[in-house]
């Protein structure tokens, strides 16, 4: 499913101003204020020539477990 949000659209502005070969490294979670971070995942993003992201490399972080007050 294409992400079509104003965040995403800068994020093709930025590479288009850094370049084809830029490499970027990206982090993405799910968290709550509740449960804290949920799942956290780190991974290499391209832009590919059809202008869309690809993330060739994603691995999963393990989250440590936060005592409850």
């Amino acid at each position: 499913m294409p992400a079509t949000t104003e965040e995403y659209l800068g994020l093709h502005e930025a590479f288009e101003e850094l370049g084809a070969t830029t490499k970027l490294v990206c982090v993405f979670f799910t968290a709550d204020a509740e449960n804290g971070i949920h799942v956290i995942h780190w991974g290499a993003a391209l832009l590919e020539p059809d202008r869309s992201f690809t993330r060739p490399h994603s691995e999963q972080l393990l989250v440590a477990p936060v005592p409850l007050e």
